[in-house]
């Protein structure tokens, strides 16, 4: 991939879904942010409570919604969180989930200026 590891989107595939769903892509998109953003509260809350099975899980479901929709930098931080959530100590797995809910906002704005224009 020649894409820049600072780019939010991986614009081929975003492309791609634009081209295939025509209108529904607004509708993907929508839902796409109620959902992960609901998954990135639970994901706090499964860390406060310590539940480090369900942080796991919750970080592999919103793996494999924000990576079919090419937002790369959260699938990116989904799999290190993932693979850190047995080990890390609560302060380094609580710095993952504030650079996790950084770049879904940043994923977020870039997928709906995409609405805007299509």
């Amino acid at each position: 991939m020649s894409m820049k590891a600072t780019e939010p989107l991986d614009m081929e595939l975003v492309g791609e879904l634009q081209d295939i769903m025509a209108d529904g892509f607004v509708t993907l998109v929508d839902s796409y942010q109620r959902d992960s953003a609901q998954r990135l509260i639970s994901m706090q809350a499964a860390l406060d409570a310590e539940d480090r099975g369900q942080l796991r899980q919750l970080a592999h479901s919103l793996k494999g919604s924000s990576s079919n929709l090419g937002a790369v930098q959260v699938t990116a931080l989904c799999i290190v969180l993932e693979g850190r959530v047995a080990d890390a100590d609560a302060s380094e797995l609580q710095a993952l989930l504030k650079a996790l809910d950084e770049a879904h906002v940043t994923a977020i704005e870039a997928l709906t200026e995409l609405c805007k224009g299509s």
